[in-house]
């Protein structure tokens, strides 16, 4: 149209044709911006926040503090995942986290002077962090690994006693705080400005004649300071006192009179009151039976020192059991000095628990109970008692010494199952004489926890308070928060009223399995349209949006606008809503965690759905439900209900535990729950331990799910498996399947692979079938021992059975479920003489189907078998890289050799199709192709995609060192990539070869994200072809969607047809314009 004139038959000049074509040029670079699909594999910078989150957390926390100003009250954690984090006292929001090295937990966690002290790793690392913003102020190492021979490196790992004391004062005259660390024996005087020790002693080694461990310091009234600990052969209570200027040892003595007590420093309580004037500790003997004092100072004087006194009776079980003390502690300065002075524990042992302190003023030293609970079930105490913590004034600072209360809040569980799931916290003080004090402007009465059920959290395990000053009608009273830590994981904060401020769902970040599962169909067409005009963005923030992807795109936008950009796109949209679509693009995450804390997340945003928790209170046969261990989860279909794309989502939960019931004191819980709303469809016990499931095929779906009805349950016997559950039709599946039924083991510690097969029964609709075991694959030593294997996942999608080659020749993909990947390598091996050694194993036969060694080269090995080919990743020790390799294996039967796609696809329109069974027991010969490149980053795990009916392209996913998820395409894992490609390897798609794998800015999956600790990386396939979703979890949760071969099939959620319509509509003013122009420039150019 901008060259063609019907009035004249002239044609435009070369100048008006270039300016039409600038300007259409220019117009569809506009459009092309409107209507580009998104890129591929991940997420670029216009789409953050489209369809991608990230969530923190924390794991199961173990210790916690409180710190802050009115208003600024931050809570201070650490947790068994090696994370320490401040909490926003409000919400529950994460300010910083700092996440350790793997195998780095805090052993303790503290608030002295301005910042926050941690020891960790059995007390190697002191460190201190920024209250504010998280920043490492100094580390420290309290003792190196270096020991002169080997026996003096175990005996120095067997010294497993560590202290840190807060002093709250300066000794060694630099101007700040210092504090006291007991670490391997030594005891050692550092400063809180730079953690630079001013002196160190062995005290240990101060012993010549006897072994003791020292597990507590202390310091008394003239200043000294006192380490204390128990003699390794006998059990004696042992003592040394130092000087606080230099360290140097001044009294040390041995107490021989009575020995026999318990070398565990957790349970030492050191009570020193009137300043240290006396000082004692309190023990467990060996026997559980009895509970030790000793008087310290006597001790150091050579004068006998300890008495024996029995266990509380509330405390007391049958003989056997086992007791366990553990003192308690304070949080700061101020209060870990105030709990010295109470001397304070918790012990549990078999007939309940109990707060005891110290009552030294007795005729004879004991342990006097303060307050005493009931056992919850499964033998947990039914009470968390928190670490202690004093008064603080009006100005938020910790009241004088003399002035300071030991506060301990309990939380009873036993007292909630009698009052319907109402969870009273008591708030008791110990004051220095020992006795309870309720003298001060603290409240004593039991408060109910709103919305707490030990059937939904479980017990609590743990609680920290905190007091802060509340002024009231011009009257300054005291008020409390408490922490409270459950069964379940979860972290939440309760007033003093009972109610809950917030809770933080930890269980997440202790998730093992994971699945994605459909929402609810939306309740009616009028519901629908509801829920859709409730999320749907207004016209200023699509046009907002609109305008910072674009700015995005083309990287003008700020930091700023990129997190408002997010801020949008997260906030609103049909992604949003709780039913499901036709896209399968809204899902739900469930996350079972091993205590059987099952939650689900709304793939939109992360929010969760509903919780349930299978570890709090019974099982179906009245034992108690925590003692299982969940590890399985996977989605099911309950037996006799029909295959409906309507229909509810089942998922099936397995755990097993330790009973006194049969087949070897083990059994297994097996939970069917609805997904749409988490309630529980059935709950049955077997008597055996579940070790392997096989979903039995007759049982599956349809064609859109693979949800099995029934399956076979191996117990860990290994000797028999049960038809799961005792159904008819179950049986009959099992009858109907067991020829085909095979699984296999790996015994990493023989180097052995052993394959099993089910004996026939006898009968029609037999419970349960004998296994044997068909064939073992043993690795010699020379071979090595195994570092790696994979094999299929069960419900594989295949699109394909032939690759068609550029001359349009086929080769036939060697599709068998049965492939297994094993990779082996020596041990102790030196530098010249390591190798990995790959081997691929039948699983139904035990044949080996190819071997393959890579001379030069370690583990650990991580693979991805997938349809025909199979991926792998270790490292090259010639070149100093990590390399990944590629194999393909191909039916290389005669009459498959070099068949034409031309007389494949007449075959088929002609109704010739030839139909081959392919059997394990007879496989055809194979064709393997290999080729091996270098890549970058370190692998921890890989995995791969799948999409809807297989016929997008796969990526393969690798979870790096660095806690992140990069996509490689498969195109590039090729082994036929030519080094000078021709006409028919271009034709065919083939990329070049190169040495190293690319990767790309885009190839990142997680982006800038880490997912802390990353244990798993799970895909399933949306509705749409050409999209994946896809979520790495580990301490963190990262979730995203995947598009292997472009988003061909869709457009974005948040495409503009506005925009569209008014970029055509220009297009089309444009294009008449510019033929105007044209025509005019042409006629004045000829008239002259």
């Amino acid at each position: 149209a901008c060259h063609k004139d019907a009035g004249a038959r002239s044609r435009p000049t070369r100048s008006a044709r270039m300016r039409c074509s600038s300007f259409l040029a220019a117009l569809v670079a506009v459009l092309a911006c409107v209507v580009s699909p998104t890129g591929v594999g991940a997420v670029h910078a216009d789409q953050v926040g489209s369809f991608d989150w990230h969530k923190q957390f924390l794991g199961g926390v173990t210790r916690a503090a409180f710190a802050g100003g009115k208003g600024n009250t931050r809570a201070f954690v650490a947790s068994d995942q090696g994370a320490v984090a401040a909490l926003d006292f409000k919400t529950g929001q994460i300010v910083w986290r700092q996440v350790l090295e793997v195998g780095d937990t805090v052993d303790r966690l503290l608030v002295a002077g301005r910042m926050l002290v941690t020891l960790s790793s059995h007390g190697k690392y002191l460190r201190a962090w920024s209250m504010k913003d998280g920043n490492l102020l100094w580390e420290v190492n309290t003792y190196t690994a270096a020991a002169p021979s080997a026996d003096a490196a175990a005996e120095a790992e067997r010294d497993r006693g560590i202290d840190i004391l807060p002093l709250g004062r300066d000794v060694d005259g630099d101007g700040d705080e210092d504090i006291l660390v007991l670490a391997r024996g030594e005891v050692q005087l550092r400063s809180l400005a730079d953690g630079i020790v001013t002196w160190s002693t062995a005290a240990a080694a101060a012993f010549e004649a006897d072994t003791v461990r020292l597990h507590r310091i202390a310091r008394t009234k003239s200043g000294a300071f006192v380490a204390v600990g128990v003699t390794e052969d006998d059990g004696y209570p042992a003592a040394v006192e130092m000087t606080p200027g230099d360290g140097m040892v001044t009294r040390k003595a041995v107490g021989t009179r009575v020995g026999g007590l318990a070398n565990d420093a957790a349970s030492v309580t050191v009570r020193s009151t009137g300043g240290g004037a006396e000082l004692w500790v309190m023990g467990l003997a060996q026997d559980g039976a009895k509970i030790a004092a000793t008087d310290v100072l006597r001790l150091l004087a050579g004068k006998p020192a300890t008495t024996l006194s029995d266990l509380p009776a509330s405390v007391a079980g049958e003989d056997g059991t086992a007791v366990e003390m553990t003192a308690v502690r304070g949080t700061d300065t101020a209060s870990d000095l105030a709990a010295l002075a109470a001397g304070a524990a918790v012990v549990r042992g078999g007939g309940g628990c109990a707060l005891v302190a110290l009552d030294a003023a007795a005729a004879s030293p004991r342990a006097r109970v303060l307050k005493s609970w009931p056992l919850a079930s499964g033998g947990a105490c039914s009470a968390a008692v928190s670490a202690a913590f004093v008064a603080t004034d009006a100005r938020g600072s910790a009241a004088a010494a003399a002035a300071a209360h030991v506060a301990v809040i309990t939380v009873d569980a036993a007292t909630a199952a009698a009052t319907h799931a109402v969870l009273p916290i008591t708030l008791t003080a110990e004051g220095a004489g020992g006795s309870l004090d309720h003298d001060h402007a603290y409240s004593y009465t039991s408060a109910p926890v709103a919305g707490y059920a030990p059937t939904d959290h479980g017990a609590p395990v743990a609680a920290w308070a905190h007091s802060y000053p509340v002024k009231k009608g011009g009257k300054e009273t005291m008020k409390y928060a408490v922490l409270l830590l459950s069964a379940d994981a979860q972290l939440s904060l309760h007033g003093e009223a009972g109610k809950e401020h917030w809770a933080r769902e930890e269980a997440l970040a202790l998730a093992a399995e994971i699945i994605f599962a459909r929402l609810p169909p939306p309740k009616s067409a009028a519901a629908a349209a509801a829920d859709d005009l409730r999320v749907r963005p207004s016209f200023e923030e699509r046009y907002r949006v609109q305008l910072l992807a674009l700015k995005a795109r083309f990287n003008q936008a700020t930091p700023e606008e990129i997190t408002e950009l997010t801020t949008l796109r997260r906030g609103r949209g049909v992604k949003l809503l709780p039913t499901r679509d036709t896209n399968g693009f809204r899902r739900q995450i469930v996350a079972l965690a091993p205590s059987g804390a099952l939650v689900s997340l709304h793939n939109g945003d992360g929010r969760v759905m509903w919780r349930r928790f299978l570890g709090g209170g019974p099982d179906p046969l009245g034992d108690p439900a925590s003692a299982y261990n969940y590890s399985a989860v996977l989605p099911w279909r309950p037996s006799g209900e029909q295959h409906n794309h309507d229909a509810a989502e089942h998922a099936l939960i397995l755990g097993t535990a330790s009973s006194a019931s049969s087949s070897g004191g083990l059994k297994t819980r097996a939970v069917v729950v609805d997904l749409y709303t988490g309630a529980v469809v059935s709950d049955v016990v077997l008597p055996f331990a579940a070790a392997h499931m096989l979903p039995l095929p007759g049982g599956a779906g349809g064609d859109d799910h693979h949800e099995p009805s029934a399956m076979l349950l191996v117990d860990a016997g290994g000797s028999v498996a049960h038809v799961f559950p005792a159904t008819e039709d179950a049986r009959a599946a099992a009858h109907a399947d067991r020829p085909r039924m095979t699984y296999f083991t790996v015994d990493q510690a023989a180097s052995e692979i052993r394959g099993y097969s089910l004996l026939p029964s006898g009968k029609f609709g037999a419970p349960s079938y004998a296994t044997a075991q068909t064939w073992t694959s043993r690795f010699p030593p020379d071979v090595g021992d195994i570092v790696g294997f994979a094999s299929k996942p069960a419900d594989e999608v295949v699109n394909s059975w032939v690759r068609v080659l550029g001359d349009r020749s086929t080769l036939f993909k060697y599709l068998s479920p049965n492939v297994i990947f094993v990779a082996t390598a020596p041990k102790g091996a030196g530098h010249a003489e390591t190798s990995v050694s790959v081997h691929l194993l039948d699983a139904a036969t035990g044949r080996v189907l190819y071997r393959v060694r890579h001379p030069e080269a370690r583990g650990p090995v991580h693979a991805v078998v997938c349809e025909n080919w199979i991926v792998y990743h270790y490292f090259n020790t010639r070149a100093g890289r990590y390399a990944m390799s590629v194999l393909e294996m191909f039916d290389d039967a005669e009459h498959r050799k070099g068949a034409a796609v031309g007389d494949l696809m007449y075959a088929s329109l002609v109704g010739n199709n030839e139909t081959e069974s392919v059997s394990s027991l007879a496989p055809p010969p194979l064709r393997i192709m290999g080729q091996s490149y270098f890549v970058r980053p370190a692998a921890t795990m890989m995995t791969t995609t799948y999409s809807h009916r297989g016929v997008t392209a796969h990526q393969v996913l690798m979870g790096t060192s660095t806690d992140q998820v990069v996509a490689l395409d498969k195109r590039f894992l090729d082994p036929r990539r030519p080094t000078k490609p021709t006409v028919e390897d271009r034709e065919e798609g083939l990329i070049p070869y190169s040495e190293v794998l690319p990767i790309f800015p885009a190839s990142w999956v997680t982006t800038v994200h880490q997912v802390s600790r990353l244990r798993g990386i799970k895909t399933a396939p949306a509705s749409l072809e050409s999209t994946v979703l896809c979520v790495a979890h580990g301490l963190d949760l990262f979730y995203t969607r995947l598009h292997p071969s472009r988003s061909y099939d869709m457009l974005d959620e948040e495409f503009s047809f506005l925009l569209l319509i008014v970029t055509l509509a220009a297009l089309a003013a444009g294009a008449f314009v510019t033929q105007g122009l044209s025509i005019a420039k042409d006629t004045a150019r000829r008239w002259r």
